[in-house]
């Protein structure tokens, strides 16, 4: 049985940005892949930019480089085709996260098995409203996620694909308590909730529980 300590991790003001390629899955089928063209290539670090609203702005096109650049891709990563004039030229970015007790920064999509952390898009707009699993959005009005073996984000406040309640949007299919900050975070059945489950999660290769801010497989 493995058991991993659950880590917080908070947004920063930073994300990685890749000078990126596609052809739309529309026009043309990568022959690797069966989806889309795709390949790019790390530029580095900047400053985020915000809407007036206060979310990520993802019109980055006043700071691509020239498309005569040299460092956009060529081909597609996957299967090698080159890409034509019309192919899009996109500055692609993915905000930065940061862990305070470890000093550990990545983008969630690289984040170790453990991290935890607020959905602020889901939470960040329903902060008065209703809580349920109908809302993705939990007691304390986050919207919690945590990273699972395999790249499996495990979206806590999230309905279960096997919830026994679908018509009612304000249960918890996974009932929540304590804090992921102080690594009292817990999920069990005692609450309101449905009969999916005993508190568990499964995902491909992961079978297990988060008990007082600890991940263990069954």
């Amino acid at each position: 049985m493995s058991e991993i300590k659950i880590s917080w991790w908070e947004p920063t003001d930073r994300e990685r940005q890749w000078l990126r390629r596609y052809t739309s899955s529309a026009d043309h089928k990568c022959e690797a892949t069966r989806s889309y063209c795709n390949a790019k290539v790390e530029l580095g670090e900047a400053d985020i930019l915000y809407t007036d609203s206060g979310y990520i702005s993802g019109d980055r096109d006043n700071r691509k480089p020239p498309e005569s650049d040299p460092r956009w891709p060529k081909a597609c990563d996957a299967c090698g085709r080159s890409f034509g004039d019309e192919d899009p030229h996109q500055l692609f970015g993915k905000q930065i996260y940061i862990c305070q007790a470890t000093g550990g920064r990545s983008t969630l999509d690289k984040a170790p098995v453990g991290a935890c952390w607020d959905a602020w898009w889901i939470s960040e707009r329903r902060k008065e409203g209703p809580t349920g699993s109908g809302y993705m959005v939990g007691p304390d009005h986050r919207s919690l996620v945590v990273k699972l073996p395999g790249n499996h984000d495990w979206h806590i406040d999230s309905r279960a694909s096997n919830c026994t309640k679908p018509d009612d949007s304000d249960h918890f299919c996974w009932v929540r308590t304590g804090r992921p900050e102080d690594g009292t975070l817990h999920v069990g059945k005692d609450g309101n909730t449905c009969s999916a489950g005993a508190g568990s999660i499964a995902v491909p290769g992961f079978h297990g529980f988060l008990h007082h801010g600890v991940l263990r497989s069954c």
